[in-house]
């Protein structure tokens, strides 16, 4: 740690500031023992454990040493994992959380099969900050030691902790342990808070008086006592009542603190291993994600197979499907389709492992990518673009640019509900990352830019269509645009955004509830605006058909229009116009009549306004929409 690295804050409890540190290596190598030398503190919790001299669980034990560059104290907090190949579950739920590690190796036995598996785990969950113990010094001369220490940074080089520190100490000697606590100093870091703090639970347990207590690793962001929180997958919402930290009482939990929670809300029966306390609406629960997969040398992962996915501190059963459909292995990384048996609150990022269950091996793991993919990917074309897709995803992360991700994600999808952006993004608030990334919200979903180009397309290609069918009318009605983005499988309540979107940025015109395209009008001279609305008015009830009286007056489809739209004449027909004169008229004079005779039928109508059936009932048609008469059965009333 640098003299310029700021260190986390201390807890409203003073309590100093956490690093979590797990413990790892072959069964037997000394873990515990290192753990009891350095703490003070048994870590094997059970009676089994002790008198077997097996860690069968996890342990726990801390450490405050003056250990940072500007001699302030810190907290260094271990969970000891069992090393035995019968309990590597165990193993990973420890592991799982923790963001750095105690590596131990035997001085007497060496490298051994468990800490080659540990090894393999602990770079695949892709931790990097280590320090490497050699334990049982006391048992083996000088000589043996350093060829101890040569053989195992050999075998630490294909690890993603190679260049780890190693140091060699006794647990019963006492020997190194001063420059072994001096050096796990060095692990010491800043623990981000994202503002979206997730515990996973690797215990759950009550205690009279108090009720249910969970206890993990907390990553991301800050608890507090009070809070409302969610228990993850279940959504069951819970109380923080009060929160414990090694055996100090605390009001706030930094993020990377080891913290014992009392919960209100939940019985501890119903909490297991590998649930998770969140807070409401930032994650999203899946039990279905698009991942980068990786497999161990000499192992390969396919279809075929009883998986079981370890993230976190939870084992999960699964199904994995190779996008590219051949089995991913060494040294050709890919990409896999995953479900779990029950939903998990997973986010891109996030490491895990897989692990055979008929053979009970670790064959691989990998990293998530995507918790929202979609339907299932068939065919060759879209198996091609989904690779692409999952390819630009990987490289947002490995770039640690959560905005490009954000616009990869949105790309792949086009359309992704706002409820679930949060999670999907593994950002919270997410609508900025959206927003740059020129997506817009529609009915409550991101729309990204270039799906929003497309139904734009689609509903400016609807609305030309509507003016090429129906020349006379000046507009089209608002429901074309609607109608035409939803026929393309969009749901309806977001293909209603796209015609405010495109009158927003001009591209359409709206006009008395209707839609127009923007180049889509004219003007109409006044000798030709005259003669053309004098042809109507010879015969005002029996008036030329649109189109002749367009050429006798010389004026175009525009002109028309505009006439239409500024409400001087009436198309209640595609080809017959009507002054608004015209309609007024027939209107009151209907209007008498009915005073003296009462309801009229259309053929009464057609009487008393002498005209032909061809002009009376798309005449009666238009005054029943303007709301001048109303249609009773085979009659008509008028009303004023």
């Amino acid at each position: 740690m640098t003299a310029a690295e700021p260190i986390q804050p201390v807890n409203a409890a003073g309590a100093p500031p956490t690093q979590v540190i797990c413990t790892a290596g072959h069964v037997d190598h000394g873990k515990s023992a290192l753990i009891r030398a350095l703490t003070g503190t048994e870590p094997d919790r059970f009676e089994e454990e002790r008198r077997r001299g097996l860690t069968i669980d996890l342990g726990f034990g801390w450490l405050d040493s003056p250990c940072t560059a500007d001699g302030r104290t810190v907290r260094l907090a271990f969970v000891d994992l069992p090393g035995h190949s019968r309990f590597i579950g165990n193993m990973l739920a420890g592991a799982g959380p923790s963001p750095a590690c105690l590596f131990v190796v035997a001085a007497d036995e060496g490298w051994m099969p468990q800490s080659q598996e540990h090894a393999e785990i602990l770079t695949l969950l892709g931790i990097r900050r280590a320090v490497v113990a050699i334990t049982k010094a006391d048992l083996v001369d000088g000589d043996t030691l350093d060829l101890a220490v040569e053989l195992v940074r050999a075998e630490l080089a294909t690890t993603s902790f190679a260049d780890a520190p190693i140091v060699a100490a006794s647990a019963r000697t006492g020997e190194g342990l001063d420059q072994l606590t001096a050096t796990l100093g060095t692990l010491v870091h800043v623990s981000p808070d994202e503002g979206r703090p997730r515990l996973w639970v690797d215990r759950s347990f009550s205690i009279r008086g108090s009720g249910t207590v969970v206890t993990g690793t907390l990553a991301g962001g800050f608890l507090s006592a009070d809070d409302d929180v969610v228990l993850a997958p279940y959504g069951r919402p819970i109380r923080i009542r009060g929160m414990r930290s090694q055996q100090e009482t605390i009001t706030v939990a930094p993020p990377g603190s080891r913290v014992a929670v009392n919960l209100s809300g939940t019985p501890a029966a119903d909490i297991v291993r590998g649930d998770a306390i969140v807070l409401d609406g930032q994650w999203t629960e899946t039990a279905c994600f698009d991942a980068e997969l990786v497999a161990l040398p000499g192992r390969s992962i396919q279809r075929r197979g009883a998986w079981q996915l370890c993230a976190g501190a939870g084992e999960w059963h699964a199904a994995v499907a190779p996008i590219d459909g051949p089995p991913v292995r060494a040294g050709q990384p890919g990409f896999a389709r995953i479900e779990i048996d029950r939903a998990a609150p997973l986010a891109p990022g996030d490491r895990f492992v897989l692990r055979e269950s008929g053979r009970s091996m670790t064959m691989g793991g990998g990293r998530v990518l995507d918790v929202v993919p979609g339907p299932a990917v068939r065919g060759r074309p879209r198996r091609d673009r989904r690779l692409r897709e999952l390819v630009d995803l990987a490289g947002a992360l490995d770039a640690g640019d959560r905005a490009r991700f954000a616009a990869a994600l949105l790309s792949a999808h086009g359309v992704i509900p706002a409820a679930s952006l949060d999670g999907a993004v593994g950002r919270s608030p997410s609508a900025p990352l959206a927003e740059a990334a020129g997506a817009r919200l529609l009915a409550r979903s991101w729309v990204d830019a270039a799906t929003m180009d497309t139904w734009s397309a689609t509903a400016l290609g609807a609305v030309a269509d509507y003016h090429a069918a129906h020349p006379f009318r000046r507009a089209a009605p608002a429901d074309v645009v609607a109608t035409a983005v939803a026929a393309v499988g969009v749901e309806m309540a977001i293909a209603e955004g796209v015609a405010a979107v495109l009158i927003e940025r001009g591209r359409l015109v709206a006009e008395s509830g209707r839609l127009r395209l923007p180049g889509h009008r004219g003007a109409v001279g006044v000798p030709e605006r005259a003669e053309f609305l004098r042809l109507l008015d010879d015969r005002p009830l029996r008036p030329p058909p649109l189109a002749q009286a367009m050429v006798e007056a010389g004026i175009g489809l525009d002109a028309v229009h505009e006439l239409i739209n500024g409400g001087e004449v009436v198309l209640i027909e595609d080809d017959i116009a009507m002054t608004a004169a015209t309609i007024e008229g027939a209107h009151q004079r209907l209007r008498q009549t009915y005073d003296e005779e009462g309801p009229l039928s259309a053929a009464r109508a057609k009487q008393i306004l002498q005209t032909t059936r061809k002009y009376a009932m798309p005449l009666l048609a238009e005054l029943d929409r303007r709301g001048h008469t109303r249609r009773r059965g085979d009659v008509r009333e008028v009303l004023p």
